[in-house]
C-alpha cells in the first residue's frame, strides 16, 4: 500500500472495497481506543472492586480497539509500499493542511493564542504530537529495502526472521519496555508488522487461509482472553496490566492479524466505501491534533461519563465518533481539491516554461 492509499485514492476504476472498508473500520477503532483508556485511564484495583462489570467492559473495549494502528500497517504490508515522491509529499501535505486549518479555526474562534516561531517549526517538522505521521514516514523510506528482502528471501528465511523479531520485541519491547520499541509506537515495530503482512501475502499457509468465521472466532477469543487476563491481574495483584495493551503485545498483534485476515477474504466493490476510505486517515489528523485532542475529545468524553448513565453515554460517544469521522472526511475532500489544484498549477507552469 502506498501512502496515497491513506490520503487519496482517486482512480476512476472501481477497486476492490474489502481493504478500503478495513481502513474505515480501523480509523473508527482509533477513535474508540482514545475514548477508552486514553480518556479514563486503565481500571485500578479499587475500580475493579467497586464496579467490576464497568471495569471489565473498559478492558474489553480497549482489547477490541487497540488493534487499530497495527491493522493500518498490515494493510500497507499486504499491498506493499511502492514509494513515489508525489505520494509522499501529498501525505505530508495532508498533515500540514489539517494542522494549519485547525489552528486558523481555533484562532479565529478565540480558542487558542497566536503561535510563536517554535509552534510553526513544530508544524513544518511534524513534531506536534502526531506520532503516527513520523513513524509511517520512516517506514515509507525503508519500504523498498523491506520489499527486496521479502521478495528475495525464502519462505523459511522470512519466517525465521519474523519469529526472531517478535520474540525479541516481546522480551525487550513488552516485558522490559526498551524505549526503541516504545510499546509499538515506533517505526521498528511497524517494520515487523509490515513484513508479517508481506509474508502472509507471499507465502499463504494453513494459518493464514482459515475461513472467515475462524478468523473472527480467533480475534474474539484473543480479545476476550486479553480482557479477562488484565481484569484478573488487576483484581488479584493490584498491579497494572499495560503490557497486555501495547501495540507490540503478542496478543494485540495476533488479534490484529486475524481481524485483518478476515477482511482479506471479503470480496465486493463500492464507490461509496472507496470514496470514504480515501479520506479515512483524516479522522486521526483531526481529532488527535494537539489543539483539539484533550479539550475537545478526551475531556468531553470524560465529562459525559460523569453526567449520563451508561446507555446514554455510549450513544453520545458513538454519535460523537461518527460526527468527527464525517467532518474529517468532508474536510479532507477540500484538502484533496487544494492539492489537485496545486498540482495542476505546477504542471501548467512547467509546460509554459517548456
Amino acid at each position: 500500500m502506498e501512502i496515497g492509499n491513506i490520503s487519496s485514492m482517486r482512480n476512476t476504476k472501481v477497486r476492490d472495497s474489502n481493504m478500503e472498508l478495513l481502513r474505515i473500520v480501523s480509523m473508527i477503532l482509533v477513535l474508540v481506543v482514545h475514548a477508552s483508556f486514553k480518556s479514563f485511564g486503565m481500571p485500578e484495583v479499587q475500580d475493579v472492586a467497586a464496579q467490576p462489570m464497568s471495569s471489565f467492559l473498559r478492558f474489553l473495549s480497549e482489547s477490541m480497539s487497540i488493534i487499530c494502528v497495527n491493522v493500518f500497517i498490515l494493510i500497507s504490508g499486504w499491498f506493499g509500499i511502492r514509494p513515489k515522491l508525489s505520494r509522499f509529499c501529498e501525505f505530508l501535505f495532508q498533515a500540514l493542511f489539517f494542522g494549519f486549518i485547525i489552528y486558523v479555526i481555533m484562532l479565529v474562534s478565540g480558542n487558542t493564542g497566536s503561535w510563536h516561531k517554535g509552534d510553526w517549526i513544530d508544524l513544518f517538522t511534524f513534531r506536534r504530537g502526531l506520532w503516527f505521521v513520523n513513524a509511517y514516514a520512516i517506514l515509507y523510506i525503508f519500504a523498498p529495502i523491506l520489499n527486496i528482502f521479502a521478495e528475495k528471501a525464502t519462505k523459511r528465511q522470512l519466517l525465521v526472521f519474523l519469529i526472531s523479531f517478535f520474540i525479541l520485541q516481546t522480551v525487550w519491547g513488552v516485558i522490559s519496555s526498551e524505549p526503541y520499541y516504545s510499546g509499538g509506537y515506533s517505526p521498528l515495530s511497524f517494520m515487523g508488522l509490515y513484513l508479517l503482512a508481506r509474508y502472509a501475502r507471499l507465502f499463504p499457509n494453513k494459518y493464514t487461509t482459515l475461513s472467515k468465521v475462524s478468523d473472527m472466532a480467533i480475534y474474539f477469543a484473543i480479545i476476550l482472553m486479553t480482557a479477562v487476563m488484565a481484569f484478573l491481574l488487576v483484581k488479584y495483584t493490584g498491579g497494572h496490566a499495560w503490557m497486555f495493551f501495547h501495540f507490540s503485545s503478542p496478543l494485540v498483534i495476533l488479534s490484529s492479524f486475524y481481524f485483518f485476515l478476515f477482511f482479506t477474504k471479503l470480496s465486493f466493490r463500492s464507490h461509496v466505501v472507496n470514496w470514504i476510505a480515501s479520506s479515512a486517515f483524516a479522522a486521526y489528523l483531526l481529532h488527535c491534533d494537539p489543539l483539539l485532542f484533550k479539550p475537545h475529545y478526551l475531556d468531553v468524553i470524560k465529562a459525559w461519563s460523569e453526567a449520563y448513565m451508561l446507555p446514554e453515554f455510549f450513544l453520545y460517544v458513538a454519535g460523537y465518533i461518527v460526527l468527527i469521522f464525517i467532518l474529517a472526511v468532508l474536510l479532507d475532500k477540500i484538502r484533496i481539491f487544494v492539492w489537485t489544484s496545486l498540482n495542476w498549477a505546477v504542471g501548467k507552469a512547467k509546460k509554459e516554461e517548456l
